[in-house]
């Protein structure tokens, strides 16, 4: 909903309240008026009654011969002046009603007036102290969002950098800034965002890894005490963090705990996309730490498995879902040799899995009989589920440093 439109329906909600007391004074008014203008006719022909009877009590006096008619006349003249005065009482009470009933009605040129002061003044007290201004940066991004533009404008982030001044405790904008610093290599700005999102919220896994990594940077790529305190940190708060498990393992590497690294990397390179540089920037680290700790196979012994895979054309699926491939050794023990994940849109395609792609240091594909599994996973999990479809290839000494499978997965899953 545009800022536009919630201030219009918030004005003409308004409207009623202010409006409200004018149509109630002026109701309590008229009724007021009605009711003493009733009571003033009363009085009017009571002094008309009054007077009347006046007339006949003073003729019929004149008749018993109790007074003269010089008397009579006189008495008359009186009474008639009673009534007179008493009629013009009346009379200025009620132009005095109509009066206040005029003065009602002419008030009510103050009503639009009021109503317009109060919604410029409203606002521009929203647009000041409220979040007009972040509703439109919401409003840019999610259009960037639907546009698919990845890139925050130059203007935008100009815009969000005045705000957070004025909001100090946004975290999203922040969080915006410092994401916008990395991207142009801005690392000493972007790790004082990244440390002003943690100030508002200092345990968020994500913040904490960005903002070691920042730092990292900043310290020209050395572990400092700041780096390594940052870096403990994030991986106290998740353990599981790609990018942490990156930066441990380039840590381990600098300090000749080869195995360690070549761990972490492992664990950092699990669900990335095969064909992406992250990817293949950590199985280059895995190699050379594996030289490097002389665990690496000689070309003789390596052993790399081509695998055609497809799925069959008769399985309905979501090109989303997970496609698990993994190596097992056929008679030992149940977790893969080397494993890869996949999209299923991405199939059928061709692969090569090798002792790059195995889940432990210090295993390799060399000389086990081996098997090649893969899943079409329903929930995502890598655990076998009911609903699941997969293909196992028949068992192969890896004796050969080139194997070959084409497999397509057909059958069901089946405990």
């Amino acid at each position: 909903m545009s800022l536009g439109l919630v201030t219009a329906i918030l004005i003409l909600g308004s409207i009623p309240f202010v409006a409200l007391p004018f149509y109630t004074a002026r109701n309590r008014e008229q009724a007021e008026n009605s009711s003493v203008e009733e009571a003033e006719n009363i009085a009017e022909q009571a002094n008309i009654d009054i007077f009347r009877d006046q007339q006949l009590q003073y003729q019929q006096q004149v008749d018993r011969g109790e007074i003269s008619a010089e008397q009579q006349a006189q008495m008359l003249i009186e009474a008639e002046q009673l009534l007179l005065n008493n009629t013009a009482a009346v009379q200025l009470q009620r132009v005095a009603s109509k009066g206040s009933l005029n003065k009602m009605a002419k008030g009510f040129w103050l009503l639009p007036v009021l109503i317009f002061a109060i919604s410029l003044s409203s606002l521009g007290i929203y647009r000041s102290l409220g979040s007009g201004i972040d509703q439109q940066i919401a409003e840019t991004l999610a259009e960037r969002m639907v546009n698919q533009q990845s890139q925050v404008t130059p203007a935008l982030i100009a815009r969000i950098a005045e705000r957070v001044k004025q909001r100090p405790d946004n975290l999203y904008y922040w969080t915006i800034l410092a994401e916008d610093a990395v991207a142009a290599s801005k690392m000493l700005a972007a790790s004082d965002y990244f440390a002003e999102a943690l100030r508002i919220q200092p345990n968020e896994p994500y913040l904490l890894a960005q903002y070691a990594q920042a730092l990292f940077f900043v310290d020209a790529n050395r572990f400092s005490d700041r780096v390594i305190a940052a870096l403990d940190q994030a991986y106290g708060a998740d353990s599981q963090n790609q990018t942490v498990l990156g930066l441990k393992g380039i840590q381990a590497f600098q300090e000749a705990d080869y195995s360690r690294a070549i761990s972490y990397w492992q664990g950092a390179a699990r669900g990335l996309n095969p064909a992406g540089d992250s990817w293949k920037a950590l199985q280059g680290g895995i190699q050379q730490a594996l030289q490097l700790a002389g665990d690496m196979p000689t070309d003789s012994d390596a052993v790399t498995v081509n695998l055609k895979l497809s799925i069959a054309p008769s399985i309905q699926f979501e090109p989303s879902q997970l496609v698990f491939v993994a190596i097992v050794e056929a008679d030992g023990p149940p977790m893969p040799l080397a494993a890869r994940k996949l999209l299923a849109g991405e199939l059928p395609l061709e692969l090569t899995l090798s002792d790059s792609d195995v889940l432990m240091a210090g295993r390799s594909l060399a000389d086990k009989n081996i098997r090649v599994v893969a899943r079409l996973s329903s929930t995502g999990s890598a655990t076998p589920q009911q609903g699941d479809w997969q293909v196992i290839s028949d068992v192969v000494t890896s004796s050969s440093a080139d194997l070959q499978f084409s497999l397509e997965i057909t059958s069901p899953y089946a405990q």
